[in-house]
C-alpha cells in the first residue's frame, strides 16, 4: 500500500473542469497554488448514457474515543485533497484512478489540512474509501448490490452496498467534474462504482419517489419546536454493533444520537452554531452522561456538522417531523 503523498500536485482527470490544485506537506516552498486544466468526457443526465461516468453507537464522549486510522491509499483506491470552490477543501475518491466523488469541506479545512492538522471532511473521505477498500477486498462482495436508497430516517439519498450505507448524498457531496442535483449525483456515483468495483451493469434510472429527493432534507422539515441546546459530543469507536438503548444495532455512521429523555424514534436538527452546518438525527439511545453535555451524536453526525475533529460543539436542537 501506498500512502497519499500531499508533497505534489493533486490534479486528477476530473472532467472538463479548471480546478486549483494544490501543493503542500513537506515542501519547502509551503502551501503552493497551481492551475490545471484537464479535458474529459463528463456526464450530464440521469440516463443509460451516463453509465461510464453521512454514515456506522452506550454513550462514551469523543475524548475517551479510539482514533480512527489514517487511510492509506492503494492501488484500487485513492482520495485526492485539492482546493475547491470558494477556497473550500475538496477530498476527491478516485477508483483506479477514475475521480468518483468529491466531498466537500471549508476553507478553514483547507488551511489546516495544509498544516497537516485533522480534519472531519478528510475523516469523511476516509471512512468512506477505508470501507470500499474492504468491500472491494471481500470475495463474498457483489457490485450489483450498489445502488440508490432513501434513508428512513434523514430522507436524504444513500449510496448502499446490499443494506450497508457507503455514503450519504447531500450539499457536502457531489460529483467532482461539475455539481449537479441530488438524484443525478447518486445514480452517477452509484453506477461508478458498480463499475469500477466490478463492471456491474448500470443503474438505468431511479425509482420516481427517489427523482424528487433533496439535498437538504432539513430544509424541508417542519420544526416542531426548539429544545434546550449546549454542548454535543459524539461517539462510534468501540460500540459499533453493540445494542443501544432501545434494543437495536448501533451504527456509528448512521444519522443517530442519544438523548437523556427525549421519546427513542424522535428526529432532531442539529445545527453547529460555529459554522452553521445541520444534520437530522434520529434518538435512539440514551446519554450523553458527562455533565454539561446535551447530546451524544454518532461518529457520522459529527462528521456531518464538523465537529468530529474537535470532539464537541456548540449546537442548537429542534424537534422536527
Amino acid at each position: 500500500m501506498k500512502g497519499i503523498n500531499v508533497c505534489r500536485s493533486i490534479a486528477g482527470v476530473i472532467g472538463t473542469a479548471s480546478l486549483t490544485t494544490l501543493v503542500w506537506g513537506n515542501c519547502p516552498s509551503g502551501l503552493l497554488a497551481l492551475n490545471t486544466i484537464i479535458e474529459a468526457d463528463a456526464p450530464t443526465a440521469v440516463s443509460e448514457n451516463n453509465s461510464s461516468l453521512a454514515p456506522l453507537e452506550s454513550s462514551v464522549t469523543a475524548a475517551s474515543s479510539n482514533p480512527v486510522s489514517t487511510f492509506q491509499d492503494t492501488e484500487l483506491i485513492s482520495l485526492v485533497p485539492h482546493q475547491g470552490p470558494e477556497n473550500r477543501l475538496a477530498v476527491t475518491l478516485r477508483v483506479n484512478q477514475i475521480p468518483v466523488v468529491t466531498f466537500l469541506g471549508t476553507a478553514a479545512e483547507l488551511t489546516a489540512l495544509g498544516n497537516d492538522q485533522a480534519t472531519d471532511t478528510m475523516e469523511r473521505a476516509q471512512t468512506v474509501a477505508r470501507r470500499l477498500d474492504e468491500l472491494s477486498g471481500a470475495k463474498s462482495f457483489d457490485p450489483s448490490t450498489i445502488k440508490v436508497d432513501l434513508d428512513a430516517t434523514t430522507k436524504q439519498l444513500v449510496v448502499k452496498s446490499a443494506d450497508e450505507i457507503l455514503l450519504t448524498i447531500n450539499k457536502n457531496t457531489v460529483l467532482p467534474e461539475k455539481p449537479l442535483s441530488a438524484p443525478e449525483t447518486a445514480l452517477q456515483t452509484a453506477n461508478r462504482l458498480r463499475r469500477l468495483l466490478g463492471g456491474a451493469e448500470p443503474i438505468v434510472a431511479l425509482p420516481a419517489a427517489l427523482q424528487v429527493a433533496r439535498v437538504n432534507a432539513f430544509d424541508a422539515a417542519t420544526t416542531i419546536k426548539r429544545i434546550k441546546g449546549g454542548i454535543a459530543s459524539w461517539y462510534g469507536p468501540g460500540f459499533h454493533g453493540r445494542r443501544t438503548a432501545n434494543g437495536e444495532r448501533f451504527n456509528q455512521n448512521a444519522l443517530t444520537a442519544a438523548h437523556r429523555t427525549l421519546p427513542f424514534g424522535t428526529r432532531v436538527k442539529v445545527t453547529n452554531l460555529r459554522n452553521g452546518q445541520s444534520v437530522v438525527v434520529r434518538i435512539n439511545d440514551r446519554g450523553p452522561f458527562t455533565g454539561g453535555r446535551v447530546i451524544d451524536l454518532s461518529a457520522g453526525a459529527a462528521r456531518a456538522i464538523g465537529i468530529h475533529s474537535s470532539g464537541v460543539g456548540n449546537v442548537a436542537l429542534d424537534i422536527v417531523q
